[in-house]
């Protein structure tokens, strides 16, 4: 939930959202950095608000359903900057869920395996395609931002590249 939350309080940081707003920016900009997309985001949106990091008022403009805007308080920015900052020296490694299973490559289906890491292989190639694209238009983006882009398509070059040596090694089997 730590990403999660630098998101949510980073978005309101930037400007007051209705709920959905985040959840939308979240998937539709940070999606690519993140696996946030399904999760729910109104369940964070109580929890930091009991905690009095943001703050939600009624959009009185709309019609039909109350909607609410959230703004970030000032403990809110407090937190946001302390969860950014200390997340920029963890000491993590990343991990890559499908190391689990290729441990346990001999007890598995070779043509499944092979089938499912060719789909893999298509799943990068088309996220590899949308990153170049915004590579392209990037000079909309400030310095940052392109690095980021440039540094997942890297690691996507790599997984690439690591999906293929594993192919031969499955068809070895």
């Amino acid at each position: 939930m730590q990403t999660q939350k630098i998101i949510i309080l980073g978005l309101l940081k930037k400007a007051p959202c209705h709920g959905y707003e985040i959840k939308k920016i979240a998937k539709e900009k940070l999606g690519v950095f993140s696996s946030l997309e399904n999760k729910s985001f109104y369940y964070p949106l109580k929890i930091m608000e009991e905690k009095g990091l943001i703050v939600k008022r009624e959009d009185k403009g709309q019609e039909g359903p109350a909607r609410y805007i959230y703004s970030i308080t000032q403990k809110g920015r407090k937190e946001f900057s302390r969860l950014a900052l200390d997340t920029l020296i963890s000491q993590k490694r990343p991990f890559i869920d499908i190391d689990i299973p290729l441990y346990f490559l001999p007890l598995l289906e070779k043509k499944e395996v092979l089938s499912r890491l060719r789909l893999r292989k298509r799943f990068l190639e088309k996220v590899k395609g949308w990153l170049a694209d915004n590579l392209e238009l990037s000079q909309e983006f400030p310095p940052h931002q392109r690095m980021l882009l440039r540094h997942h398509l890297n690691l996507l070059n790599a997984e690439e590249s690591f999906a293929d040596d594993m192919i031969k090694i499955v068809k070895s089997y």
